[in-house]
């Protein structure tokens, strides 16, 4: 691969299907191979499979160099614990309301290892062209709030969610304070849940978007097939996406 390139591999889902040698479970988590750096987003529900699906593709937990979580959610946060016992100093990073009592809460993230973002910015500590959102708060659960990730390929973004609460229309509007222009083609990924686009809405988005790599807890399937068409389509636990 070259190194200017990104690579993605689903790592924890129950979505859709499965590449042989991979074990499915409800949760996500998605490694992100860029520059030479390798960044798990999310960790899903459990440890195993967690642990056995990077050992499939050939990644050790103390080859990480970052964890990035979406949001304090379980099913994206608890197999958190075998990453720190094995990569103790490993950075995680959380939104500045991660200790908010949620539904459904996750994991308690140890202070030595939080990198707390308070607002959008490009994380240039880990590696250039790697992006996070500002917290954004849904109603679900009694009130949550997610950060998303926007990443840079050669001739294209990628943005990535964890379960996209907030909606998709929100996440777009977070390239304004990133500085990605609105034009650029754009690839995205992940658990979208109740996100949905009016017709006149996916029309204009088909402008610039290439790819739709639907995950874990999206409910509105369909109706992204029927505005997307052959851009979308159902992630593959296991699979790598490359980027370009």
């Amino acid at each position: 691969m070259s190194q200017t390139n990104v690579r993605l591999t689903i790592v924890y889902d129950d979505y859709n299907g499965v590449k042989p040698g991979f074990t499915k479970s409800f949760g996500f988590a998605v490694l992100i191979e860029k520059n030479n750096k390798n960044i798990l987003f999310d960790t899903g529900t459990k440890i195993y499979p967690l642990t056995a699906n990077l050992e499939t593709l050939g990644v050790s937990l103390r080859s990480l160099d970052a964890v990035i979580l979406s949001h304090n959610h379980y099913d994206h946060t608890d197999g958190l614990p075998e990453i720190l016992s094995r990569n103790p100093d490993i950075p995680v990073y959380v939104h500045q309301f991660w200790d908010k009592p949620v539904r459904s809460q996750g994991i308690y993230v140890p202070q030595k290892n939080r990198v707390t973002i308070n607002s959008a910015r490009e994380i240039e500590e880990i590696t250039s062209g790697l992006y996070i959102t500002g917290a954004l708060i849904s109603p679900d659960y009694g009130g949550i709030y997610e950060q998303s990730v926007y990443i840079k390929a050669p001739n294209s973004y990628i943005l990535l969610c964890g379960c996209c609460h907030q909606g998709l229309n929100a996440c777009l509007n977070e390239r304004l304070p990133l500085n990605i222009p609105q034009n650029s083609k754009l690839n995205i990924m992940g658990g979208l849940h109740g996100s949905k686009f009016s017709n006149d809405e996916a029309e204009h988005i088909n402008t610039y978007v290439e790819s739709i790599i639907l995950c874990h807890c999206t409910k509105n399937t369909q109706l992204f097939k029927n505005q997307f068409g052959e851009k979308c389509r159902a992630g593959i636990l296991g699979e790598i996406y490359y980027f370009e």
